[in-house]
């Protein structure tokens, strides 16, 4: 739920992997010398398919190729969306077209590019992991790729890389069903936009989840999109079945004071604890600042309800 990093590093690492399918390490053009090689390279030219997408978008402003679209950034995409949306009878690719990007897609190393990102939980819903995993010969990823513009309609897209989240199957699918706006992970955080809230019907059994329920206070400028991306991954529906975890914070507030914490910290530093933060980590079960919250699910909805009971 809060922006992800997207380092310089990691769209070239993206980008060459992408073009590994056409060229060497050395950066020549692949070549079959003999005829088994066909059935692990590709026979189809970079130069072909630079020149498809030179012909299909010869009106757009901005002219280009393959290695421009792996690397378009997010406006730039939106900005061709729009014109491939206005200019459908010619830029429409015919099945035998739009194969050259779907391939391209799934020869995609999904768990380099995760790794890359260094994000362990899915930035739709901060609710799933989404980490890699190894085998004795391979590295597996629990992620899928969620195409942000899906790539059925925008196949030019397949391989772009601000166009490819990492997501948890929960939401790629419940996305796919909807067209609805959301947030985008790599432009904007919805983190800032929206705080989980307690509800509490009666305060005096702290002991019973169903004495409270949990809500969200959304900045009114943004109400629409924060609305929307809630709805589109049933965000408030699913976090309410996480009121056991409100109801423990609740009960810690009250075991856990600001005297009690601090003779934590000054009795464990150096030992168990390298800092504050780790003694309320402990005491929360997540983590507390917001450049973390997508290390560990639903540290977000732990963040909020532990600073309106004043545990950080």
């Amino acid at each position: 739920m809060i922006k992800i990093s997207i380092s310089t590093k990691t769209i070239e690492n993206f980008k060459a992997q992408v073009l590994s399918n056409f060229y060497d390490q050395t950066n020549k053009k692949i070549g079959f010398k003999k005829e088994e090689d066909k059935k692990v390279k590709w026979t189809i030219d970079i130069g072909a398919i630079n020149r498809l997408i030179k012909r299909k978008l010869k009106n757009y402003h901005k002219e280009l190729d393959l290695e421009k679209l792996i690397t378009l950034e997010y406006k730039e995409l939106y900005d061709l969306k729009t014109f491939i949306d206005k200019n459908k009878s010619f830029t429409e690719l015919n099945k035998t077209q739009k194969d050259y990007f779907y391939t391209l897609y799934k020869r995609l190393k999904n768990p380099e590019y995760i790794k890359d990102l260094d994000i362990t939980v899915c930035p739709y819903c901060n609710r799933n992991y989404i980490f890699n995993f190894k085998k004795p010969d391979s590295l597996e990823a629990t992620a899928q790729l969620d195409h942000f513009f899906d790539k059925s309609t925008y196949p030019y897209f397949s391989v772009s890389i601000f166009n490819l989240v990492p997501s948890c199957q929960t939401c790629n699918q419940r996305k796919s069903k909807k067209q609805n706006e959301i947030y985008h992970p790599f432009i904007e955080s919805l983190n800032d936009d929206v705080k989980f809230k307690l509800k509490l019907k009666d305060s005096k059994f702290y002991y019973d989840k169903n004495s409270l329920e949990i809500v969200t206070e959304v900045n009114k400028n943004k109400e629409e999109v924060v609305n929307s991306h809630i709805e589109t991954f049933n965000i408030q529906n699913l976090y309410n079945e996480h009121k056991d975890i409100a109801l423990e914070l609740i009960q810690k507030a009250q075991i856990y004071n600001e005297s009690y914490i601090d003779e934590l910290y000054q009795k464990y530093e150096g030992t168990l604890f390298k800092n504050r933060e780790d003694v309320l980590r402990h005491i929360t079960g997540g983590y507390i600042e917001d450049k973390d919250i997508n290390k560990r699910p639903l540290s977000k909805l732990i963040k909020d309800i532990s600073e309106e009971l004043d545990l950080i």
